[in-house]
């Protein structure tokens, strides 16, 4: 589901992405890295990384390693209430119910979570890096189209 969310919301950065796995698959194949290439044929995300946060509040933060350009993904899933994402520097609170996904910079974006109950949320983003390892260019900001 991120994979078509992030295709939606910034066309240039997911194409970007799905460029920079084929040329790193072609890249394990040169230096005779079968093992890369399995795991690169079963990562099925367009993000470079992930990372799993179970049960634990989300003071704001901003991350700094993530891609200034790029959006990360967050998906909350679990028997919770009273769950809250707070954007601070754009001024927005977001009911974070289970099942929510929300998309935005991580890195010039605050962000925090708040909640009570058993919570896990799915952060998928992208480093540079990797981008820049393979050569990737980097896509410009999301810009916002009128749709008719």
């Amino acid at each position: 589901m991120q994979r078509a969310a992030l295709q939606v919301m910034h066309p240039k950065l997911y194409w970007a992405s799905v460029t920079t796995q084929i040329n790193l698959a072609q890249w394990a194949v040169e230096h005779g890295l079968s093992d890369m290439c399995i795991c690169l044929h079963f990562w099925a995300s367009v993000f470079n990384c992930a990372s799993v946060i179970c049960n634990r509040q989300c003071p704001l933060h901003r991350d700094p390693r993530s891609a200034p350009k790029g959006f990360d993904i967050m998906t909350s899933v679990g028997h919770y209430c009273d769950g809250l994402m707070t954007l601070s520097n754009l001024g927005i609170q977001l009911q974070y119910n289970s099942g929510v996904m929300v998309s935005c910079s991580g890195y010039n974006v605050r962000h925090g979570v708040t909640y009570t109950g058993d919570h896990i949320v799915w952060a998928w983003f992208m480093h540079d890096s990797l981008h820049n390892f393979m050569g990737t260019p980097r896509p410009s900001y999301a810009g916002y189209t009128d749709v008719y």
